[in-house]
């Protein structure tokens, strides 16, 4: 009699010797990673909001002809490039959450979606400690 476990020893299951495995699922659990998504999403929303509305303000922000303007200066047109790439990301990060909150399941393989997160989550840390210091700087 073979093995139920079809790809021991390098052998390819086959279709008629199916054992269907049971799908088992904690409700308290799901429900504790749902709501964990929703905070997710929530700390998403908030950093898509204060990005976009910085560098709303900043494009909109003038004083008349005369005086200077913000994108006169470089360490201000970084700082704009900086707030709309992370209302960019944010934006992205926010659908990716949506999907995973819709549908139970993350958009990558879970490994590697946890390591997009990590990394990327990075990018408005390093920005805010870039703008402090080129803003202490002039």
């Amino acid at each position: 009699m073979r093995s139920p476990q079809g790809f021991r020893n390098g052998e390819s299951p086959s279709p008629h010797n199916r054992i269907p495995t049971p799908h088992f699922h904690n409700t308290v659990t799901l429900r504790k990673l749902k709501r964990f998504n929703s905070l997710i999403l929530v700390f998403r929303v908030t950093a898509f909001t204060f990005s976009l509305a910085s560098s709303v303000f900043m494009v909109t922000n003038s004083r008349g002809s005369g005086s200077p303007h913000w994108f006169d200066y470089d360490a201000f047109r970084f700082v704009f490039a900086a707030n709309a790439i992370v209302a960019l990301y944010s934006l992205f990060e926010m659908g990716v959450s949506v999907w995973e909150i819709s549908t139970g399941s993350t958009l990558f393989p879970e490994i590697l979606q946890v390591w997009f997160d990590f990394g990327h989550d990075q990018v408005p840390a390093i920005k805010i400690k870039i703008e402090i210091k080129i803003l202490n700087l002039s």
